[in-house]
């Protein structure tokens, strides 16, 4: 369970399901409901989320709001508090609608530096371990299909992704406003990484993010990614 008395919380807690990779609890009954999240990232990687999801909100989308504890962090025993968004899920036919925002957001984060302890698909083609990337972990020829995949992408400028634009994770919210949830997998990377699950894409970016997706799911969903292994292969 979180600590919540350490973010001054008391009230009844909920476990919501969803969560692939951590535990998720909220909050009931209080003026601002909160979001409990298991996390293992550093405090550096929480630090650089904050300006980033400003310039999310300049953009126009809905982001919750990371609170420090009354120690002054944003993570306590492996955990990370942030305000409770209403809103309905949109589902991936209509994730194009946010093309104009989310490609105004790239813009504003180009030239970002990269989010500690993280890499993207270009540095990971000749170094190991990013995220939750880890090749050293993975069969050889996995990693041969995932670098092949990475390599044959054009130059293009790098900027911040959100990462993980599941339909669980964008929601409209009552006001008719977007709002992007779970930011656990931005990074600095193409912007493919963010577009190409929605958004008519080349044949040649839409394995590159397969090949991502297998990658990042290797150790915390490995049935998951085994399988989109073999899509992998077979793209």
């Amino acid at each position: 369970m979180p600590p919540i008395s350490l973010w001054g919380v008391s009230a009844a807690l909920e476990l919501l399901s969803g969560g692939h990779r951590n535990q998720v609890w909220r909050t009931r009954g209080l003026p601002q409901d909160v979001v409990f999240k298991s996390t293992t990232r550093s405090e550096q990687a929480l630090d650089w989320l904050s300006p980033v999801q400003d310039v999310a909100r300049r953009c126009g989308f809905v982001v919750p709001q990371m609170l420090r504890s009354a120690n002054g962090r944003l993570s306590e025993a492996g955990w990370t508090c942030e305000t409770f968004v209403v809103g309905e899920m949109i589902p991936r036919a209509g994730l194009a609608e946010i093309a104009a925002s989310l490609s105004d957001f790239h813009t504003e984060t180009c030239g970002w530096e990269q989010r500690p302890d993280f890499l993207s698909s270009i540095a990971l083609i000749s170094q190991d371990c990013g995220g939750d990337v880890d090749l050293t972990q993975m069969p050889t020829d996995v990693v041969a299909l995932c670098r092949s995949a990475w390599l044959q992408l054009p130059e293009a400028p790098v900027c911040v992704v959100h990462g993980d634009l599941a339909p669980g994770n964008v929601l409209r919210c009552r006001d008719g406003r977007v709002a992007l949830l779970d930011w656990d997998e931005s990074r600095v990377d193409l912007p493919l990484f963010d577009t190409a699950p929605h958004i008519p894409r080349s044949r040649v970016e839409r394995r590159a993010h397969l090949a991502w997706e297998v990658a990042c799911g290797w150790q915390r969903e490995p049935e998951y990614a085994q399988d989109l292994a073999v899509q992998l292969r077979n793209f």
